[in-house]
């Protein structure tokens, strides 16, 4: 039974594939989600030659932010944020859609840059695990942009944002879906070559933690197939990467497992996950079940308990963000 005055709240993420809602209360320390929304709306994938958002893919964006604000206000939360990521900064015609989507969801919508996704991320993850003073890597691989977040406890000391993403390398290296030894070798290499220029190469912990649908769909596909129970390792990447090309097609691999459909361009995932391992050095990746929602659900609750701060971010002194090219 929730206690009376246990607050409610929800976090709306417009990500570059798709959006999310969830609402959640806080009990006892502990966050209790009690629903959660996705739909696919494909803003990335459906840029126009000049990088705008296409009529079709702004028509099923309002049309999903309208079902969310039927959630909202049905679970009435007591404050609600709302994000957008990387396709709604680069879009050319967001200064149209915004205003367009804010009406349908009836709430404010905050364009974040990569250092503050990054930041709700870790947040997010760190929140599901034991509090430790040792180094924590989170990792985020999104359709657009991939981050690298190392704090320690709940403190963060580096984010770094890459232009890079599943969606981006899949187009690159698969077109029309077709995966084959030389695309997805010439993928990792492409990838290895963005995070060459990390700070964080040679220095991350040897484990991280994949707050991403790409890291969660690899490893279910892995546990499905005996190749892992938990941890997603080189060896274990590079016999998904043999399945993948034995598969030979996206949408064969789609059939083959269930989780794939819900990563839609988990080969050119799956190959920007190699390159940060070969690149930085990191051992084993661990799926994390809480991400940049979760992280903002926290915020808004801490937020509550202490009006008078604008907010929870890590001194500026402790936290350096770059965007690496």
């Amino acid at each position: 039974m929730h206690l009376p005055d246990s607050p409610r709240y929800a976090a709306v993420e417009l990500g570059s594939d798709s959006f999310r809602l969830h609402v959640a209360r806080v009990e006892g320390g502990e966050l209790h989600l009690e629903a959660s929304l996705a739909e696919r709306v494909a803003l990335t994938a459906s840029f126009e030659d000049d990088g705008s958002l296409c009529e079709a893919a702004m028509r099923r964006a309002l049309a999903c932010l309208r079902e969310f604000a039927r959630t909202l206000d049905l679970w009435r939360p007591q404050a609600v944020r709302v994000v957008a990521t990387a396709a709604l900064r680069l879009a050319r015609n967001a200064s149209v859609f915004l205003p367009a989507a804010e009406g349908a969801l009836r709430r404010p919508i905050e364009l974040i840059a990569g250092d503050e996704a990054g930041r709700l991320v870790y947040m997010g993850v760190a929140s599901t695990l034991p509090h430790s003073e040792t180094p924590r890597l989170v990792l985020d691989i999104g359709s657009a942009k991939t981050e690298l977040v190392l704090g320690q406890g709940d403190v963060i000391e580096r984010i770094e944002s890459f232009p890079v993403g599943a969606l981006r390398q899949s187009l690159s290296f698969f077109p029309g879906g077709a995966i084959d030894a030389a695309g997805f070798d010439a993928a990792v290499r492409s990838g290895r070559s963005r995070f060459a220029e990390s700070a964080l190469a040679g220095r991350c912990p040897k484990q991280a933690w994949g707050a991403c649908g790409t890291v969660r769909a690899l490893a279910e596909i892995a546990r499905e197939d005996g190749l892992s129970d938990a941890s997603l390792d080189r060896s274990c990447l590079l016999a998904l990467r043999g399945r993948f090309l034995e598969a030979g097609h996206v949408a064969r691999i789609r059939l083959a497992w269930p989780a794939a459909a819900r990563a839609p361009h988990l080969a050119g995932g799956l190959a920007l996950l190699i390159a940060l391992l070969e690149e930085c050095g990191i051992e084993t990746v661990l799926a994390a079940q809480a991400g940049l929602r979760v992280g903002a659900i926290w915020e808004l609750h801490r937020r509550a308990l202490t009006p008078t701060l604008p907010g929870l971010r890590a001194p500026d002194k402790t936290v350096r963000h770059s965007v690496i090219g």
